[in-house]
């Protein structure tokens, strides 16, 4: 059975609340999904769930998702697993906002860092994960689907009542609506946990995400 800890993680102390997710099997074997801030805090919460972090899933690599990434490896040994357009972004060698959200620049050892592609798939146990590309957010932002208890994280592509900003740095409307439909032909009544606010069945985003692109004049 496939437990979900979410974790809401307020960035620099700044209001801004990041969720973060634990993800683990019976075995207690797990990954991390987007450690945005507070190691502690973090660290604390495997601790408490006897949990083995084998992988640190980054759904993008903005500020808000990594400001407490180093520390949560070091401690965990984590492989970190970024898609490969983000990657530069994650070593910060493209803008990623972590100046501006008050939080440092991690500084990632390449020998613990995947980069890949989408479609990648990986397991850990009865786990079973696809990483599944959603430009539009950023040019590597990505969604997780585990396939046997069916859930889908999608980062900063898909919220509850809404879908991600596409003006940041590789950013894209057309690639979001492109993402967007991707999702919606895929996915029927499926829970998702996104970066920010709560989770929902998918059925209910489309129904707000396809009222605010109808007033766009672009249809889902």
């Amino acid at each position: 059975m496939t437990k979900i800890e979410k974790i809401e993680i307020d960035v620099a102390m700044q209001g801004h609340i990041t969720n973060c997710y634990l993800v683990y099997n019976e075995n207690k074997e797990a990954i991390l999904i987007d450690p945005a801030d507070n190691a502690t805090k973090i660290i604390n919460r495997i601790v408490e769930c006897d949990a083995k972090v084998k992988y640190i899933v980054i759904t993008h690599a903005h500020g808000d998702h990594i400001g407490a990434l180093i520390e949560v490896q070091k401690y965990t040994k984590a492989t970190i697993l970024v898609h490969e357009n983000d990657t530069d972004m994650l070593l910060g060698k493209e803008e990623n906002y972590c100046e501006m959200l008050l939080v440092e620049q991690p500084d990632i050892d390449a020998t613990n860092l995947l980069s890949v592609k989408d479609g990648y798939t990986f397991k850990l146990g009865t786990l079973d994960f696809e990483v599944i590309l959603t430009k539009g957010h950023s040019s590597g932002c990505i969604c997780l689907y585990e396939k046997n208890s069916n859930v889908l994280f999608t980062g900063d592509t898909l919220f509850s009542d809404c879908y991600g900003r596409c003006d940041l740095n590789t950013g894209s409307f057309d690639d979001m609506v492109a993402s967007l439909r991707k999702l919606f032909d895929r996915f029927t009544d499926i829970m998702i946990y996104p970066g920010h606010g709560k989770s929902v069945n998918i059925n209910t985003a489309k129904r707000y995400i396809r009222m605010l692109m109808a007033m766009k004049g672009v249809e889902l």
